[in-house]
């Protein structure tokens, strides 16, 4: 219908072409105008509105997904932190069995000691006895051997 119409029109202003300065400019004008209406009504506002509607879902998955590295990020720290503390309390338990451990050797090495001391003191005083005794008889022994010897020599 509006192509009728301006075929009409053209037919009737004459042979100027794009630059017969009578209806023919406008007319193009307005064409553009409505097709430019026409484009924007029927494929850029849908395009727009899926693009905006893109763009928010990109950014508010970027929100999200910063949250979810601030959140992992927070719940790291604080598992390390827990990690960090466990350490410390084994290397501190650890640290107190080894002490009382050693504390349990060191009494139980000064009684194994105090016994040793003792039978080496009973030993100790058992030899001196016999010796002491084996120097008698052997005195006694030497005594008599000696009057023996002695009674010999004068005889």
């Amino acid at each position: 219908m509006f192509f009728e119409i301006f075929q009409s029109l053209s037919s009737t202003m004459g042979a100027g072409g794009l630059f017969d300065f009578g209806a023919t400019l406008p007319l193009l004008a307005i064409q553009f105008l409505i097709l430019m209406f026409v484009l924007n009504t029927i494929l850029y506002n849908p395009l727009l509105t899926v693009m905006n509607e893109r763009n928010e879902y990109i950014v508010s998955n970027l929100t999200k997904s910063a949250k979810l590295i601030a959140e992992t990020t927070e719940i790291k720290t604080t598992y390390e932190n827990e990690i960090l503390e466990a350490r410390k309390a084994a290397q501190l338990e650890i640290t107190q069995c080894q002490k009382s451990y050693k504390e349990l050797f060191d009494i139980e090495l000064n009684k194994v000691q105090e016994r040793y001391d003792s039978i080496l003191a009973e030993y100790d005083s058992t030899l001196a006895n016999e010796k002491a005794s084996a120097l008698t008889k052997l005195e006694t022994e030497i005594e008599s051997i000696s009057e023996q010897i002695l009674g010999k020599i004068y005889v």
